[in-house]
């Protein structure tokens, strides 16, 4: 496999603080590869070094030559007001340098391919989820032999998701992306690589899938452990050895001694690294305690707008050692559910009951508001430097380890931190409320894999009641007990798990799809076949008609190398317009053309 992009001694800082150095990494042809890494390791600044929009402190990055690559990046920036298909063209031409027939050939084919029905739609229209897509529509029309992706499922809804990992394993070339999705990673990867300073050389890299790479760690810290254990060991017999007095030290040799310091210096070092290494024990959630078999209930409960209802009629009941999963696309009623379920907003009609003098706690999607110019400590501690927890003070410090913060990073100022540390310091400081019931929308966003792992744990050990959004699968498995699915017209169900309302979903795409054949099955088999006037008089003049199609197919597009509709957007859309609607005519053409010469095969054959 040919080596498409190699890094040498990268070192790159944010302030007065190395985000990795010394790391040497390289890509290559056909690897489809997870970047993954602790919040704040540097995962998104090493995809901009890759992708030449930055530059390290120190190290090189080097491209195979004419390296055709394309960058999404977490933060899309459109112009508002163009089209989808305008915006494309401009783009190609101005960073690619596509000439106009071939920048319109591409971006109409690939809006269709990312599920884009209208070309001509303006941007600030789409919401988050199709703002990506549009940025994904945008690489793949450049043509990359390399994809690279910085959290590409970031307000993607489900069938964004789908949509998406379909896309990657269809993707013929090779791609490396940063995302906390790990069943994304598991399907669609070959290849981890965690960044982390802990390491040896800054990262640890297998070729393997998710799950194979998270056994291969353990075997790997497993090992640095007990490299500590015998470095100790060893340390200390050449210490005894150093101490051994004056007269024994006049026959010691000094390269024994000078190698006794580096074996000092490197069981240092190793010990750093495991220290470093270490993860909290778990986050502590404050429980009421209380047992409540009854703690919420709905009746009839219907939750939407004036002119559409989300959720028609919904009853059910739920109580402690609990976890419901809300699942559905977009715009399907989950967080409107959820503020009903909170006591923020008032449904449409039913009722909603809870427990007497319960305590919720809800943990909202666009997140509290934050004071960018606080530290972790002021942030927390409300200007002390204690916190109450679970009717204790317990010093800011320690309670910040417990999410992972070190001693250093205290008095860091929020502005400077990634979006997932942020995430992490906002969710520690709900955690302090004590509560019967979590509400949980989104809180796996911007989280990295090991606080989200660190959530699980507590979560399952939450003795409450816990009503959760994620569209993290792995996440949503371990935990939930049932899954209520929101088809956002008002209807609704309730399933096991995920993976059941999953293949509920693609059964039903295939029930569609089998539907529109359903009456050729249903015909008769045994009834006479014959051509009716209708196919008798298409067959004699198919060819004349389908050349005629072709020729004004043929004109149309040399209508885009008319310098008069070249120069004007608007007729460039209107020309390819046509030329879809010519194509699909002929398509249409020669498959009823095959349908016909099927039945005749038929015919000589009965």
């Amino acid at each position: 496999m040919g080596l498409l992009i190699s890094t040498k001694n990268l070192r790159k800082n944010v302030g007065d603080r190395d985000l990795f150095e010394n790391l040497s990494i390289g890509i290559e042809d056909g690897q489809k590869i997870a970047l993954i890494g602790p919040n704040g390791s540097g995962k998104s600044s090493l995809l901009r070094l890759l992708a030449l929009q930055d530059q390290p402190d120190e190290g090189d990055v080097v491209h195979q030559k004419s390296l055709q690559f394309a960058f999404v990046e977490q933060q899309e920036n459109f112009p508002e007001n163009m089209s989808l298909l305008n915006f494309l063209v401009s783009e190609l031409k101005r960073t690619h340098n596509f000439d106009e027939m071939r920048a319109q050939i591409n971006a109409a084919t690939q809006l269709s391919i990312c599920g884009f029905e209208k070309p001509e739609q303006e941007i600030k229209e789409l919401s988050g989820g199709w703002r990506k897509r549009l940025a994904i529509a945008l690489a793949l029309a450049s043509e990359p032999e390399l994809l690279i992706l910085d959290e590409p499922t970031n307000h993607m809804d489900w069938d964004g998701i789908l949509w998406l990992e379909d896309l990657l394993l269809q993707f013929k070339g090779a791609f490396i992306l940063v995302s906390h999705d790990r069943n994304v990673l598991e399907k669609c990867t070959n290849r981890i690589i965690e960044i982390n300073p802990v390491y040896q050389n800054a990262y640890l890299a297998f070729d393997c899938k998710y799950e194979e790479f998270e056994d291969k760690k353990e075997e790997y810290i497993q090992g640095q452990i007990s490299l500590q254990e015998s470095l100790s060991n060893k340390a200390r017999r050449e210490l005894d050895w150093l101490r051994a007095g004056v007269k024994a030290r006049t026959t010691k040799s000094r390269s024994r001694i000078n190698e006794a310091h580096q074996l000092f210096d490197k069981l240092n070092q190793v010990k750093q690294r495991n220290l470093s290494g270490q993860k909290s024990s778990r986050i502590e959630i404050e429980s009421t305690g209380r047992k409540t078999k009854k703690m919420l209930w709905c009746e009839d409960l219907v939750v939407g707008y004036e002119d559409k209802k989300l959720i028609d009629g919904l009853s059910l009941e739920l109580g402690a050692n609990t976890c419901m999963a809300l699942v559905g696309n977009n715009g399907s009623g989950k967080t409107s559910f959820l503020k009903c379920l909170s006591g923020q907003s008032q449904a449409m009609a039913g009722e909603i009951h809870w427990a007497e003098n319960l305590q919720i706690v809800y943990f909202d999607q666009k997140r509290e508001s934050i004071d960018l110019e606080k530290n972790i400590v002021e942030f927390l501690g409300d200007g002390s430097d204690y916190v109450v927890f679970k009717d204790k003070s317990i010093h800011v410090a320690s309670y910040a380890s417990r999410f992972l913060f070190p001693n250093e990073k205290l008095h860091t100022k929020i502005k400077k931190m990634s979006g997932g540390e942020k995430a992490r310091l906002i969710l520690a400081k709900m955690l302090l409320r004590p509560a019967d019931i979590l509400i949980l929308d989104e809180p796996t966003n911007d989280l990295d894999i090991d606080t989200i792992s660190l959530l699980e744990d507590i979560l399952l050990e939450f003795p409450g009641l816990v009503i959760l959004v994620s569209h993290d699968r792995s996440f949503l498995d371990k935990l939930s007990h049932r899954t209520l699915a929101l088809n956002g017209d008002g209807s609704f169900a309730i399933y096991a798990d995920v993976a059941q309302w999953l293949k509920d979903r693609k059964k039903a795409e295939k029930n569609n799809v089998e539907a529109v054949f359903k009456e050729k099955k249903n015909k008769p088999k045994n009834k006479k076949i014959k051509l009716s006037f209708k196919e008798k008089h298409f067959l004699e003049g198919v060819e004349e008609l389908i050349l005629e199609k072709e020729s004004v197919l043929e004109e149309c597009k040399a209508k885009l190398e008319d310098p008069e509709i070249t120069k004007d957007h608007e007729k460039i859309n209107a020309v390819m317009l046509e030329m879809a609607d010519l194509q699909k005519d002929l398509d249409e053409t020669y498959a009823y053309w095959d349908e016909i010469e099927a039945k005749v095969k038929q015919m000589e054959e009965s």
